[in-house]
């Protein structure tokens, strides 16, 4: 096993074989530790932009 060769993957084709060969681990967090932040800043775009759903309801 130590001469596996070991290609390059799309993202969506890793299985937990892979992340496990490469030691990767997966924590889920919530946004604000993941940044070290204690709020997240204000979006710079329009509120409409995110209160709406579909091009439609603009």
């Amino acid at each position: 096993m130590a001469n596996l060769i070991r290609t390059a993957k799309s993202g969506n084709d890793w299985t937990l074989n892979d992340l496990d060969s490469y030691h990767i681990t997966l924590k889920q967090v919530d946004a604000l530790s993941f940044f070290g932040l204690q709020e997240l800043p204000r979006p710079s775009v329009d509120q409409e932009l995110l209160i709406n759903a579909d091009a439609d309801a603009m």
